[in-house]
Protein backbone atom coordinates (compact mmCIF):
# COMPACT_ATOMS: atom_id res chain seq x y z
CA UNK A 1 0.00 0.00 0.00
CA UNK A 2 1.46 3.32 -1.09
CA UNK A 3 1.23 6.29 1.20
CA UNK A 4 0.50 9.70 -0.16
CA UNK A 5 2.63 12.57 0.97
CA UNK A 6 0.73 15.61 2.09
CA UNK A 7 2.54 18.86 1.52
CA UNK A 8 2.68 21.11 4.55
CA UNK A 9 1.02 24.50 4.28
CA UNK A 10 3.31 27.27 3.02
CA UNK A 11 5.14 29.40 5.54
CA UNK A 12 3.40 32.63 6.51
CA UNK A 13 6.06 34.59 4.61
CA UNK A 14 5.64 32.47 1.45
CA UNK A 15 1.86 32.81 1.65
CA UNK A 16 2.20 36.58 2.04
CA UNK A 17 4.46 36.74 -1.04
CA UNK A 18 2.00 34.78 -3.18
CA UNK A 19 -0.96 36.75 -1.83
CA UNK A 20 0.78 40.04 -2.52
CA UNK A 21 1.34 38.97 -6.14
CA UNK A 22 -2.44 38.55 -6.45
CA UNK A 23 -2.99 42.14 -5.31
CA UNK A 24 -0.13 43.59 -7.37
CA UNK A 25 -1.38 41.88 -10.54
CA UNK A 26 -5.04 42.51 -9.63
CA UNK A 27 -5.91 38.82 -9.98
CA UNK A 28 -9.21 38.10 -8.14
CA UNK A 29 -8.93 34.38 -8.88
CA UNK A 30 -5.51 34.08 -7.24
CA UNK A 31 -6.58 36.18 -4.26
CA UNK A 32 -9.76 34.13 -3.72
CA UNK A 33 -7.89 30.83 -4.15
CA UNK A 34 -5.72 31.73 -1.16
CA UNK A 35 -8.75 32.37 1.10
CA UNK A 36 -10.81 29.80 3.00
CA UNK A 37 -14.38 29.02 1.90
CA UNK A 38 -15.74 30.87 4.93
CA UNK A 39 -13.32 33.80 4.76
CA UNK A 40 -14.12 37.26 6.06
CA UNK A 41 -12.73 40.36 4.31
CA UNK A 42 -13.43 43.56 6.21
CA UNK A 43 -12.47 47.00 4.94
CA UNK A 44 -12.75 49.04 8.12
CA UNK A 45 -14.36 52.09 6.49
CA UNK A 46 -17.92 51.50 7.67
CA UNK A 47 -18.91 49.13 4.85
CA UNK A 48 -20.18 45.62 5.53
CA UNK A 49 -17.60 42.80 5.55
CA UNK A 50 -17.46 40.43 2.58
CA UNK A 51 -17.99 36.81 3.60
CA UNK A 52 -17.12 33.70 1.63
CA UNK A 53 -14.58 32.97 -1.10
CA UNK A 54 -16.91 33.52 -4.07
CA UNK A 55 -18.22 36.85 -2.73
CA UNK A 56 -14.62 37.92 -2.15
CA UNK A 57 -13.71 37.03 -5.74
CA UNK A 58 -16.57 39.20 -7.05
CA UNK A 59 -15.72 42.00 -4.61
CA UNK A 60 -12.14 42.06 -5.92
CA UNK A 61 -13.35 42.09 -9.54
CA UNK A 62 -15.53 45.11 -8.80
CA UNK A 63 -12.79 46.82 -6.80
CA UNK A 64 -10.24 46.46 -9.61
CA UNK A 65 -12.79 47.62 -12.22
CA UNK A 66 -13.68 50.70 -10.14
CA UNK A 67 -10.35 51.92 -8.76
CA UNK A 68 -6.90 52.21 -10.31
CA UNK A 69 -4.38 51.81 -7.52
CA UNK A 70 -0.95 50.43 -6.76
CA UNK A 71 0.87 49.66 -3.55
CA UNK A 72 3.95 51.02 -1.85
CA UNK A 73 5.21 48.41 0.59
CA UNK A 74 5.94 49.17 4.21
CA UNK A 75 6.60 47.03 7.27
CA UNK A 76 5.63 43.37 7.39
CA UNK A 77 5.35 41.58 10.71
CA UNK A 78 4.83 37.81 10.74
CA UNK A 79 3.46 35.56 13.49
CA UNK A 80 2.68 31.85 13.61
CA UNK A 81 -0.82 32.30 12.14
CA UNK A 82 -0.97 35.90 10.96
CA UNK A 83 0.73 38.86 9.38
CA UNK A 84 0.45 42.61 9.74
CA UNK A 85 1.29 44.69 6.68
CA UNK A 86 1.68 48.46 6.53
CA UNK A 87 1.41 49.88 3.04
CA UNK A 88 0.45 52.98 1.13
CA UNK A 89 -2.24 52.88 -1.52
CA UNK A 90 -1.42 55.07 -4.52
CA UNK A 91 -4.87 55.79 -5.88
CA UNK A 92 -5.25 57.36 -9.34
CA UNK A 93 -8.25 59.68 -9.33
CA UNK A 94 -9.60 62.71 -11.19
CA UNK A 95 -10.87 65.98 -9.83
CA UNK A 96 -14.44 66.88 -10.86
CA UNK A 97 -12.96 69.12 -13.61
CA UNK A 98 -11.04 66.16 -15.03
CA UNK A 99 -7.52 66.90 -13.76
CA UNK A 100 -5.79 63.67 -12.70
CA UNK A 101 -4.11 63.29 -9.33
CA UNK A 102 -2.63 60.51 -7.23
CA UNK A 103 -3.83 60.20 -3.66
CA UNK A 104 -1.66 58.54 -1.03
CA UNK A 105 -3.63 56.64 1.61
CA UNK A 106 -1.92 54.81 4.47
CA UNK A 107 -3.26 51.29 4.98
CA UNK A 108 -2.81 48.52 7.54
CA UNK A 109 -3.75 44.88 6.89
CA UNK A 110 -4.22 42.34 9.69
CA UNK A 111 -4.46 38.85 8.17
CA UNK A 112 -5.21 35.60 10.01
CA UNK A 113 -4.34 32.23 8.46
CA UNK A 114 -5.90 28.85 9.34
CA UNK A 115 -4.03 25.56 9.88
CA UNK A 116 -4.48 24.65 6.18
CA UNK A 117 -2.51 27.75 5.17
CA UNK A 118 -5.56 29.69 3.88
CA UNK A 119 -6.40 33.30 4.64
CA UNK A 120 -9.44 33.07 6.91
CA UNK A 121 -9.77 36.75 7.78
CA UNK A 122 -8.40 40.01 6.43
CA UNK A 123 -9.08 43.32 8.13
CA UNK A 124 -7.96 46.41 6.21
CA UNK A 125 -7.65 49.67 8.13
CA UNK A 126 -7.33 52.75 5.90
CA UNK A 127 -6.15 56.11 7.17
CA UNK A 128 -9.61 57.66 7.36
CA UNK A 129 -8.48 61.26 7.02
CA UNK A 130 -6.37 60.55 3.93
CA UNK A 131 -9.08 58.44 2.28
CA UNK A 132 -11.77 61.03 2.98
CA UNK A 133 -9.61 63.86 1.59
CA UNK A 134 -8.91 61.88 -1.60
CA UNK A 135 -12.58 61.11 -2.22
CA UNK A 136 -13.66 64.70 -1.47
CA UNK A 137 -11.05 66.02 -3.91
CA UNK A 138 -12.35 63.57 -6.55
CA UNK A 139 -15.99 64.44 -5.85
CA UNK A 140 -16.75 60.88 -4.73
CA UNK A 141 -19.44 60.53 -2.07
CA UNK A 142 -18.47 57.63 0.20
Amino acid sequence: MATAEIAPPPSIEALFDRYHVGWETKDPDLIAALHSEDTIFALRDGTEPVTGRERLREHCRQLFATFDFSMEMGRRLFGADHWVFEWTMLLSLREPGGAPFTARVGMLDVVTVNEAGEVMRKDVYPNGREMHAAFVRAGIDR
